[in-house]
């Protein structure tokens, strides 16, 4: 549903897996893996098994699954944890999980393949299909929506959305929380995730095609896909969502699907997740359809967005090209990443959501075992107070939004630490590894990078590398 950045609050004290959760491991599922995978099938299992148990104690999760697959065909799939902490239920490859923004891959989907019948025109207002949207959401493109370059604002920024009491959201509703509103800024200007621009794609979906939206993915994904467990909620057989505070965990809130609709609102096994790359990077998806997906624009300034228009983010992993989605949902952390070059797939989804670290962050570690690529080394430097003095500062977002606006970074005796908001803004400071060079990774999130970079007039530029993709910033006026 979000990108969901949430490390501007305190760091966990890390709370180790009981040995009930640790014990309740099931069935690992794994075929001849290809030939750029190093090691034996069975090292390659261990390796994977140990990063799973490392990223239940560090972030903590409850519960994870993991499936990763090589040509469409799964050579590792895992479960482990339990689904439920009261009834013990164990996590298996096969349980459902909601996936939160992982959606937006599929409606994109489901639009460009609209777009190819000719039913809907990229560059066409989205008040040719939505008539009675009002203005100015009325007024920006198709492309726009897909692209988060619209300006509509997020809905989940609206401090009028019931974000902790999520019921009995109509459509109509969930329009009133953002349609109407100024933009934040001019359409294809910037980049702004924002859950209310695949929502509306979900609307015109239901406008062109006379099915609700759910019913249409259903048949034109799930089915051909053999996405045979994938749904929208309806049915509560699935893990259960769990928030993490303070080192201890309570259950997320409910939610109608109709809140997340197309932008959040799947749920879905790991296994059908990678069914999904297999039909969308496989023949079940036209050419001509997978080329748009895959396709990007440029800003108004010319500056790259790699938030294509398959609602996926163009990035690499240590310079492996991979496509990918986050998602987070109301207990529930996941991560989506396809690798083309090595036709990997890899899906990491966790019932638990809040200040640990996401899932993207196991999603690397497990690619890095399957690809046979080395953990980057981050012990770190010494730390170099002039360094930081330069550094030390606010730096405000540029061209790409993810949510927030600043970033502040404050020098201190022992080292340089982040703040979520700005330096004033109150949130606990988190300690960043010095890495060299004007590079910093944090200590919470060791894959959150930083890199800054002097120019001769004495101006300071940030260059933060997150979510597969760089996120340009500049440091504010003192």
């Amino acid at each position: 549903m979000t990108i969901g950045i949430r490390h501007h609050a305190a760091f966990l004290a890390l709370l180790a897996c009981s040995a009930s959760a640790c014990a309740q491991t099931a069935r690992s599922v794994v075929v001849e893996p290809g030939a750029n995978a190093s090691g034996t099938v069975e090292s390659l299992a261990v390796r994977a098994d140990a990063a799973i148990r490392q990223a239940m104690a560090d972030g903590p999760f409850p519960g994870i699954s993991v499936a990763v697959a090589r040509d469409g065909r799964i050579v590792y799939a895992r479960g482990m944890g339990v689904a439920d902490r009261d009834s013990g239920t164990p996590v298996t490859p096969q349980t459902r999980f909601p996936i939160g923004s992982i959606t937006k891959p599929v409606t994109c989907l489901s639009t460009l393949q609209l777009v190819a019948q000719g039913k809907i025109a990229l560059d066409a207002p989205v008040g040719t299909y939505l008539p009675d949207l009002p203005a100015p959401s009325r007024d920006v493109t198709i492309r726009q929506l897909a692209e988060h370059t619209s300006g509509i604002p997020n809905y989940l920024e609206n401090r009028e959305f019931p974000y902790s009491n999520p019921v009995d959201l109509t459509r109509e509703k969930m329009l009133g929380y953002f349609a109407d509103k100024p933009l934040m800024f001019a359409p294809g200007a910037r980049f702004n995730y924002s859950n209310s621009d695949t929502f509306l794609l979900g609307l015109v979906i239901e406008a062109v095609t006379g099915q609700s939206y759910d019913h249409y993915v259903a048949d034109h994904v799930f089915a051909p896909f053999g996405m045979a467990q994938a749904d929208f909620g309806a049915d509560p057989d699935h893990a259960r969502g769990y928030l993490a505070r303070a080192g201890e965990f309570a259950p997320a809130p409910a939610y109608d699907w109709l809140a997340p609709f197309s932008a959040g609102a799947i749920v879905s096994t790991a296994e059908d997740l990678v069914r999904f790359s297999d039909g969308l990077f496989g023949d079940a998806t036209p050419e001509a359809v997978r080329a748009l997906a895959l396709s990007g624009d440029t800003l108004t300034d010319g500056a790259a967005n790699t938030y294509l228009k398959g609602c996926l983010i163009e990035g690499d992993l240590d310079g492996r090209r991979k496509v990918s989605h986050p998602g987070s949902i109301y207990g529930f952390s996941s991560h989506f990443a396809y690798y083309p070059d090595d036709r990997l797939t890899v899906v990491v989804l966790t019932n638990s959501q809040g200040r640990n670290f996401p899932a993207l962050t196991l999603e690397h570690r497990i690619a890095r075992i399957f690809l046979g690529m080395a953990e980057p080394d981050l012990s770190g430097i010494a730390f170099d107070p002039a360094e930081a003095a330069w550094i030390a500062g606010n730096y405000d977002v540029t061209t790409h939004r993810l949510g927030f606006d600043r970033l502040g970074f404050v020098a201190k005796e022992d080292g340089l630490y982040l703040s979520f908001g700005g330096v004033d803004s109150g949130a606990p400071p988190i300690a960043l590894i010095r890495l060299g060079e004007g590079r910093y990774a944090s200590r919470v999130d060791t894959e959150q990078r930083f890199t800054f970079s002097r120019r001769p007039d004495g101006s300071v530029t940030l260059s933060m590398r997150y979510y597969d993709g760089d996120f340009p910033m500049v440091k504010a006026a003192q």
